[in-house]
């Protein structure tokens, strides 16, 4: 009988919990659903910034390219009114000398202004060929020069920050 006694008290003990576990799962119920929708706008929030994000980068990145070559222009516009004045000046004057001159003067002004950016001319005659930064156009034999020198530079190569943009065009002894 004691052994009944303990099985009835256990099932009314479980049948007056039973409401209040009830109760309680609801709670954890309305708690995880309010949580769900709290997460979703969340992550709707964090989306809609990463796509702001990407809107802007790829504006910033379109305004960079566009807009990238604004200080070598800038810094071109002195040699481009050298040619200016060097052309009206020369035009009224017609002197040859003078124009001559005056090309000469805006030629080491540009290339100063290059220089300046990073581009650099390449030295090619008397060196020995370098695949790498020399195209060889033709090998002739000459007397007296070593084979793979450079004895003739038809285009001048050019290099910007180290880095080959043009490739001296050269003749090289055989």
């Amino acid at each position: 009988m004691n052994n009944r006694k303990t099985e009835i008290e256990t099932e009314q003990t479980t049948q007056k919990d039973k409401p209040a576990k009830r109760r309680n799962y609801k709670k954890e119920l309305e708690a995880a659903v309010k949580e769900n929708k709290e997460l979703k706008e969340q992550i709707l929030r964090i989306a809609a910034e990463f796509d702001n994000y990407r809107k802007r980068t790829e504006r910033e990145k379109t305004n960079l390219v566009d807009y990238a070559n604004v200080e070598l222009l800038t810094s071109l516009l002195p040699v481009l009114d050298d040619f200016s004045r060097s052309m009206e000046t020369n035009i009224e004057k017609g002197d040859k000398e003078t124009l001559v001159e005056g090309i000469k003067l805006v030629y080491k002004s540009f290339l100063k202004i290059l220089q300046n950016q990073g581009l650099k001319p390449m030295e090619s005659e008397g060196q020995k060929f370098n695949p790498e930064i020399h195209d060889a156009l033709l090998q002739i034999e000459v007397d007296g020069k070593e084979t793979d020198t450079i004895i003739e530079e038809h285009v001048k190569g050019y290099l910007f920050k180290d880095r080959v943009i043009r490739h001296a065009k050269v003749v090289v002894a055989k």
